[in-house]
Parts: C-alpha cells; structure tokens; sequence
C-alpha cells in the first residue's frame, strides 16, 4: 500500500462519521429535558394540590416522596442539557475533522497526479529517469507529511470524543441510552495519551520559556499555556483556579477510571510526595450500606507534593461488594459527595485556601474526588491542618459516615480528627483533621 493509499484510508475512516446523527442525539437530549422539565412543573402542580389536604405521617411521607422525585427531574434535566453539549463539541470538532480530511486528500491528489504525469512517456535517458526519480521522492516526502497532519487531525478528535464520551457514560438515567459505545479500556486510553507526548513534547522544545519551566518544576509557568493546560486537563483532569490559587481536578480525569487502590499511595511517596494519609496502618474508613450492600470507602490527605507545592484532598470510592480485593471505583452519581475542604496553618490559624467543589462537573459541585494544590515551596508540611463540610444524598448515608468516622478517630488519637453533624436539610458532617 502506498502512501497515498494510506492518506485516502484514513481520510474514509473519518468521513464515516455522521455530524448529523450527533447534531440528532443533543436535539434529542435536548426534547427530552423539555419532557423531564414538563414533568416536573406537573409533579409541583400535583403536590400543591395534595398538600392542602394530606396531613400525619402518611400524607408527609408521600409528600417527602414527590419532593424527591421533583428534585430528580431537576438532576436529570441538567444531565441532560450538559450531555447535550457533549454531542455539540463532538459534531463540531468531526466537522473540523472532516474538514481537514477533505483538504488532505484533495492535497494528496494533487500530488499522486504530479507523481503520475512524472513517470508517464519518460524517455529511456538514464537523465530523465534519474531526474523523475528524484522528483517523485520529493513529491512522496510531501505526502508523508500530509499523512503525518492527518494522523493529527484524527488523534485531536479521538483526544475530544474520548473526553466528551467519558462524561456522557458518567451520566444517569436516560443519557445512559445515548450514550453509545463501551467505555474505552485503559490501554486504549494510554496509547491516546502517548500519542499526544511528542507533540507537546515538541511544544515546549521550541519555547525556551516552557523549556526552561519544565526544567525547574514550574507548573504555574505551563500551565499558562492555553494548549499545554488544556492537555494536561483533558487527560489528567488537573486545572488551575486563578480565585483561590489552587489546582483541582475534574471529573472526567485518568484518575476516575483507574479508582482506588491502597498501593497508589505507595507510588506517591516513590514520587516524593510527604502526606499524613488516613489508613497507613491498614484500617480505613470504610463502611456498607445494610440495604444495598454497597460499601463505601473516604480517604484524606494532606501534606507535600513535590518540592514546590502543597495542600490536601479528599476521596470518595464505592464497591458493590466488600469483596473487592482492595479495588474501589470512583464515587459516581448519587454516591458522589459534595466537599467544602480548607487547608490552613495548625499553628497560626492562616487559611491558605479553600475548594468549596471546583473542578466538578455542572453546578451541583458533587465529585469524587476534591483536591486543592498550591505551588509554594516555602510552606512546612508539618504545620497544615484540613477542615471540610461533606454533603451527602441522605441522612442514612450521613450518619454511616459519621460514625465510620468516629470510630476511626477513637482508633487513631494520633490523627487528632475531630467530627461533628450538621444538618439533615441537606445532609451534611464536619471534620477538623490536625495530624
């Protein structure tokens, strides 16, 4: 197969895509929150109603069920209108694509046709062979790189419909049927991420500011590039706050497919990081729900990472069964936890910073996981404290944490944690964690 074949190969497989049945799905995304919305105006309709006559413990409790089943509509429509965006930011950039492919494979015709028209009725001089054969090298180097710009163009649109389709699987209810496809596995999530090295890699090659950057660990300095952040976000999650000088995560990061396991933490402290962790000594705050089976497990860090940042972070993880082998997923839907998180000085009573949910995706702020890093390499590890308010689905599920919580503490006075309740309306607990 030839060059050109190659070009016009990979030309076809991005011109199967159809922008029109994208451009369908956020339409029909869009329909249906209209439908979820109209409900939900009915169900307040109906509610209104019984409320003037439904009084006592049974008549409350359907009352309590209605306002739960409106507040539902409410989540489902605003998955809804994100997913739907989702299918505009993949229709849009396969448009590009196709655009570009089309251009390529128009450039790559030219070219085969000069390459043909060269060799065709040469005469039998060894010059003229000799000179035909140079010029179509020439000509078979330019279609080299249009096929490397064409890679290119397909990576990019892989790199979006990899992120975009990440956060519509994450989605409840009926986006799950728009969904699409199997979740990527990890090799493949790997191999996307690989490809995009040489071309960042090459990025800051030729900027001697992000060179040298990259050289002396400032990650303020590239993150300031618009390209470069929005690589390291798409991939890793990890954006910056220019409000409270924090870096947070998002959730669509590599970070949510791989969950938890115990030995991550080993590989922290391979990587220099100096963090007090909950569980070092195996006993982990862990706790099942009796009806579900379910179990959930929180982890807490705080402390050093790297030479040139700090802060803390607070994880959520779930498993349907407590035989899990020390794997938990990241927290997703209802399970995911809403986290106001402070890190601040033990000893002078300084706030450096506070995550009240950044990084999360819509405006419910609930994530599995809230991180807040700032980069100063001034700050002692050993003086932070962290303090957070935690937000849950419901009371249940508050009060399972709580008393995890406590007894964890109970377990470990060297950890100087301390919790206390909050409200049932919305659900919510407080930890002041001074190790």
């Amino acid at each position: 197969m030839s060059v050109f074949d190659d070009i016009y190969a990979l030309a076809d497989q991005v011109e199967k895509g159809s922008t029109t049945e994208l451009d369908d799905r956020a339409r029909a995304c869009r329909a249906t929150k209209e439908m979820v919305q109209d409900t939900k105006a009915l169900l307040e309709s109906v509610r209104v109603q019984l409320s003037e006559g439904w009084h006592g413990g049974a008549g409350e409790a359907a009352l309590k069920s209605l306002d739960a089943f409106k507040k539902n509509r409410d989540d489902q429509a605003q998955d809804l209108e994100e997913s739907a965006k989702s299918f505009e930011t993949i229709r849009d950039a396969l448009a590009k694509a196709q655009q570009d492919a089309r251009s390529k494979r128009a450039d790559a015709q030219a070219l085969q046709k000069k390459s043909d028209d060269g060799w065709h009725g040469f005469g039998i001089r060894p010059v003229d062979l000799a000179a035909t054969w140079a010029r179509d090298k020439v000509l078979k180097a330019e279609a080299l790189v249009l096929l490397a710009d064409l890679a290119r163009v397909t990576t990019t649109y892989d790199a979006i419909l990899l992120i975009e389709g990440q956060k519509l699987r994450f989605k409840t209810g009926q986006v799950w049927e728009l969904a699409g496809s199997e979740k990527r596995n990890l090799a493949e999530i790997g191999a996307i991420m690989l490809r995009e090295v040489p071309g960042l890699a090459a990025l800051v090659a030729k900027n001697p500011e992000l060179r040298d950057a990259l050289l002396h660990g400032d990650w303020d300095k590239l993150m300031q590039n618009p390209e470069i952040a929005q690589k390291i976000y798409d991939y890793l999650g990890f954006r910056y706050n220019a409000e409270g000088d924090f870096y947070t995560t998002g959730e669509h990061s590599v970070q949510s497919y791989l969950g938890w396991r115990d030995f991550y933490d080993k590989l922290g402290r391979l990587g220099g990081m100096e963090l007090d962790e909950t569980g070092t000594d195996g006993d982990n705050m862990e706790f099942t729900d009796p009806e579900t089976g379910k179990t959930y497990r929180l982890e807490l860090w705080k402390g050093k990472y790297s030479n040139q940042a700090f802060g803390g972070e607070v994880g959520f993880y779930t498993s349907d069964s407590p035989n899990n082998n020390g794997h938990f997923n990241a927290a997703q839907g209802d399970d995911q936890i809403k986290v106001t998180q402070t890190i601040y000085n033990k000893e002078s009573g300084e706030v450096y910073f506070t995550n009240d949910g950044q990084g999360a995706d819509g405006t419910d702020k609930k994530h599995f996981w809230n991180l807040a890093i700032r980069t100063d390499p001034d700050v002692n590890p050993d003086q932070l404290g962290q303090r957070a308010t935690v937000e849950v689905r419901d009371v249940g599920l508050r009060d399972r944490m709580y008393a995890e919580m406590v007894r964890y503490a109970a377990a470990h006075p060297g950890d100087h944690l301390t919790v206390t309740k909050g409200s049932d309306h919305p659900p919510t607990l407080s930890y002041d964690w001074r190790k």
